[in-house]
C-alpha cells in the first residue's frame, strides 16, 4: 500500500501505516470494479477545482458502516494532496501526500485509486479494492460537506497507578510476562530469561539463550519452557533457572524484519508452549506444530501448515486448535497430529485460540474475530473490527470472550455463544497482547511508535468487567522515534499485575 504514497523513510514506514492503509481502504475500488463513465456526464469536464473541499460519508460491511472524511487540495502541478479523517481508527486530517488526478468522464483517478463521480447525487462512489481491505469488498459512498467536524478522542477517566517496584532488566521486553509461585518471568531482546521476585522485583536468576526471547515462559510442574529466535526450545528448573535440556525447533535462527523493511510481516512474537495431557505442544516459525515429549524433547508427532506458526495452540477436548500465517485455522487430533479440518480467514492469524463451549474462537488479520464450530469448522459468528487486525489472543471467562485489537487500539468484550458486543474501550494504544482478567477487572498492555499519525499514549490500563469503564492507566514513558509502552500480555496474581516493557523495565502495579 506505501508503493501508492510518496516513499517513506525509515520510521515514517511505520507510522504511516494505519493511516495509509485506512485512507486506501476509503479511497476507493479499482478501476475494473467502476461502472463505465455516462457519456452525458463526460460532456461536462470535471476539474480538480470541482472536487476540492471536504467529503464525508460511509463504509459499510455486513450491516455495519463507519464515518470517513476525505479532503482535496489541488496544486498547481496537477496533484491533490490527500488528507484523511477516520474517527474509527482515531485519525483526523493526516495528510497522505500528493497524488496525480486523473478525470474521465465520471470516473475519478487519484493516483492509483478510483471512484464513480454522480454529479445528480452530488457523491463519490466505489469499492475497496481486495489488495487493500482484506477478504471483503467494501462499498464506500462520499458526499461533499462545508468542513469534517470530527468527535473528539476523550482520554480515559481513570486514576494513575503507581508502580509498587520497577526493576531494570536493560534490554527491550516483548512477549510479555508469566507468574509463578511468586516468581515473574520475563524474556529479553538480549536473549535472557528473568526471574524476578514477585514482591520486590530483586532478581533471582538469569539464563542465557542463544537468541532473542519473543515468547513467554510457561512452567508446568517445576519446568519452565520457551523458544527463543536461536531456533531452539530450552526447558529450565523453574525455581533455579539450571538448564534441563534444550531442542531445535527450526533449522536456523530466526530473522524478524523490522517494520521499516518493505519485506516485513510484522511477526513480532513466536510460539508459547502449551502443555496438556503429558505433552509439550509449540509452533514453529518454519510452519510446523510439534508434540514432544516433557522429559527430553522427543518428538511424538509433527504437522507441516503453509507458513509460520507464530502462538500456542489451544488443546482440549482431543483436539489441538492452531492459527498458522497461511491464514487458516486447523483442528488437528491430540493423539495422532493429522488433521480433522482447516478454516480459511483468508489472512494470517497469529493469536491462540480460546474454546468457549462447542466454538473455537480466534482473531485474524482480516479483520475479524471468527467463531468456528469446534467439531466442524464451521462458522458460527463473526465480528469484523474495522480497519484493524486482530493479533489478541482472547480470553474466555462467565460466557464473555475479551481481546483487544491493532489499529482500531480497542479492548472488546462479546458474547461467546453469539458474538454480540458487550462494550469496547478505548486503550489508546496496540492492543497485541493478551488480556488479563480476574473476577472484577480486566488488564491491558498497549504499545505506541513516537511521531505516529495517531496520537496513541502506550501503557497499561484496568477496566471494570462487566462496563468496561477504565479503572486506573499508567503510562509508559516516550520514547523519541521510538516503539515504546507494552507490547506483550501482563501476568496477574500475589495482588499485582506484571507487565514488561520495550524500555527494559518490568513493573508490578497494585490490581
Amino acid at each position: 500500500m506505501e508503493r501508492c504514497l510518496p516513499p517513506p523513510r525509515s520510521h515514517d514506514r511505520m507510522r504511516s501505516r494505519v493511516a495509509t492503509f485506512v485512507v486506501v481502504s476509503i479511497l476507493a475500488g479499482t478501476a475494473a470494479c467502476l461502472p463505465a463513465a455516462d457519456s452525458a456526464a463526460a460532456a461536462e469536464a470535471l476539474t480538480a477545482a470541482d472536487l476540492a473541499g471536504a467529503w464525508a460519508g460511509t463504509v459499510s460491511h455486513d450491516g455495519e458502516s463507519v464515518m470517513v472524511g476525505l479532503e482535496l487540495e489541488p496544486g498547481d502541478d496537477g496533484k491533490v494532496l490527500l488528507k484523511l479523517s477516520s474517527p474509527v481508527v482515531h485519525i483526523a486530517h493526516a495528510p497522505l501526500g500528493r497524488v496525480p488526478l486523473v478525470v474521465e468522464g465520471d470516473s475519478v483517478r487519484l493516483g492509483p485509486f478510483a471512484f464513480r463521480y454522480d454529479r445528480a447525487a452530488g457523491t463519490l462512489t466505489g469499492l475497496v479494492p481486495d489488495s487493500l481491505a482484506p477478504v471483503y469488498k467494501l462499498p464506500i459512498t462520499l458526499r461533499r460537506v462545508p468542513s469534517l467536524d470530527l468527535p473528539l478522542r476523550p482520554e480515559p477517566r481513570a486514576r494513575l497507578a503507581t508502580p509498587s517496584w520497577i526493576a531494570e532488566i536493560g534490554a527491550p521486553l516483548w512477549p510479555g510476562t508469566t507468574l509463578w509461585h511468586g516468581v515473574v518471568y520475563a524474556g529479553a531482546e538480549d536473549g535472557r530469561m528473568h526471574a524476578l521476585d514477585a514482591g520486590t522485583g530483586h532478581e533471582r536468576w538469569t539464563f542465557a539463550a542463544g537468541g532473542p526471547i519473543r515468547t513467554r515462559a510457561v512452567v508446568s510442574g517445576d519446568a519452565l519452557y520457551f523458544q527463543a529466535d536461536d531456533g531452539v526450545l530450552y526447558a529450565l528448573a523453574a525455581d533455579t533457572g539450571r538448564e534441563r535440556w534444550r531442542l531445535r525447533v527450526t533449522e536456523k535462527a530466526i530473522l524478524r524484519r523490522p517494520p521499516s523493511d518493505p519485506g516485513s510481516r510484522f511477526d513480532r512474537f513466536g510460539s508459547d508452549v502449551a502443555v496438556a495431557h503429558g505433552r509439550l505442544f509449540l509452533g514453529t516459525h518454519d510452519g510446523r506444530l510439534l508434540c514432544l515429549d516433557p522429559a527430553g524433547g522427543r518428538e511424538v508427532w509433527r504437522f507441516e501448515s503453509g507458513d509460520s506458526v507464530l502462538a500456542a495452540p489451544a488443546v482440549e477436548g482431543g483436539r489441538v486448535y492452531f492459527g498458522s500465517f497461511d491464514g487458516h485455522v486447523y483442528a488437528l487430533d491430540e493423539k495422532a497430529g493429522t488433521l480433522v479440518w482447516k478454516y480459511d480467514t483468508g489472512k494470517p492469524v497469529v493469536s491462540t485460540p480460546v474454546l468457549a463451549r462447542e466454538h473455537v474462537i480466534v482473531g485474524s488479520r482480516s479483520y475479524d474475530l471468527l467463531a468456528l464450530d469446534a467439531r466442524t469448522g464451521a462458522l458460527a459468528w463473526k465480528r469484523y473490527i474495522w480497519f484493524s487486525w486482530v493479533e489478541s489472543s482472547p480470553v474466555l471467562r462467565d460466557g464473555i470472550v475479551y481481546v483487544g485489537s491493532s489499529d482500531a487500539a480497542a479492548l472488546f468484550a462479546f458474547e461467546s455463544a453469539t458474538g454480540r458486543p458487550v462494550w469496547q474501550t478505548d486503550v489508546w494504544g496496540w492492543a497485541w497482547g493478551q488480556p488479563a482478567v480476574t473476577a472484577r477487572r480486566v488488564y491491558m498492555g498497549t504499545s505506541a511508535l513516537d511521531g505516529y499519525p495517531v496520537p496513541h499514549q502506550a501503557g497499561l490500563l484496568a477496566v471494570d468487567r462487566a462496563t468496561g469503564e477504565p479503572v486506573w492507566r499508567f503510562l509508559a514513558p516516550v520514547e523519541k522515534d521510538k516503539a515504546y509502552g507494552f507490547t506483550g500480555s501482563v501476568a496477574v496474581g500475589a495482588g499485582h499485575v506484571f507487565a514488561a516493557g520495550l524500555d527494559g523495565r518490568v513493573v508490578a502495579l497494585p490490581e
